[in-house]
């Protein structure tokens, strides 16, 4: 069987590609603010194949994605895929694998608009996102007394590893095989305008706070004596919630957003003078 020919054919049939066929892709009368983002989702670095099925390999590359164009406040609208497939994949891996693409391009509007494909020894996704935002939002832009919050709750991602780690087995509902990104979309879109920095968390906590302080040359103080003291809370990678940062006059208008939206949002700590030294945990070595 001719693989990349069979997984072009059938992703074709899905109804979810747009101007496929050429070996690259024109965007006429471009808005001033077209945000591109790339991501790699690979076997034996950020998947194993008995822990995900080939949809949910699809769904995740896909949401990595537009998690990252949401964090700035971006609409992701157009993807580009490229695919290498393994050698002993099956149809039926195939149309799954597209499923889960699908699902995803369709919970947020997403048409895939072309790509490269090729046959390897492991599964791996590289998807390209292109998004528009009227106001792009950046790592940097934090000033010293913002407030820092994030959306949902962290930790369960951590814990989902460590199951499956110790042979346990996961909801396929969990945040680890399918991050829950609607609602933050919709509170972006609003609240954009009065945040002063946003990004994702997919490093954990403590990664993205010493990325942020360096970025900013300012502290990210973690100091609410209410945050859960657990670790993997800190820890833990792949959560995909928001990690943000704005003034304190701003902070009820956040609040009623979030509510508005059904989304938990969490003050944590506030933009100090100096440096984080946080100790997060090497996921990808």
């Amino acid at each position: 069987m001719d693989i990349e020919r069979y997984f072009l054919e059938t992703l074709q049939k899905s109804a979810i590609t747009q101007g496929i066929g050429d070996d690259g892709v024109v965007l006429a009368n471009l808005p001033k603010n077209l945000v591109m983002v790339l991501d790699l989702f690979s076997e034996g670095v950020h998947f194993k194949r008995e822990w995900f099925g080939c949809e949910q390999v699809g769904y995740k590359a896909l949401m990595v994605n537009i998690s990252d164009a949401i964090s700035m406040g971006a609409v992701p609208q157009y993807a580009l895929l490229g695919v290498t497939l393994p050698k002993k994949i099956t149809p039926a891996e195939i149309r799954a694998l597209i499923k889960g693409i699908g699902r995803a391009c369709v919970e947020f509007g997403v048409r895939v608009i072309g790509g490269d494909t090729i046959v390897g020894q492991t599964l791996s996704l590289s998807v390209s996102l292109l998004a528009y935002t009227p106001k792009p939002l950046y790592r940097v832009g934090a000033r010293k007394g913002d407030l820092i919050m994030h959306t949902g709750t962290l930790g369960s991602s951590y814990q989902a590893l460590h199951t499956l780690l110790r042979g346990g087995k996961v909801s396929s509902h969990s945040k680890f095989y399918a991050p829950k990104l609607k609602a933050c979309a919709r509170f972006m879109q609003e609240a954009r305008s009065i945040l002063h920095v946003g990004m994702d968390i997919s490093d954990g906590l403590f990664a993205e706070c010493n990325r942020l302080s360096k970025t900013n040359r300012l502290a990210f103080k973690i100091n609410n004596p209410l945050y859960p003291p657990h670790k993997r809370a800190f820890l833990s990678g792949e959560e995909y919630e928001m990690l943000l940062c704005l003034a304190p006059k701003h902070k009820l208008k956040a609040y009623r957003l979030a509510q508005k939206h059904r989304l938990k949002l969490r003050i944590i700590g506030r933009v100090q003078q100096g440096q984080s030294h946080y100790h997060p945990k090497i996921w990808h070595a």
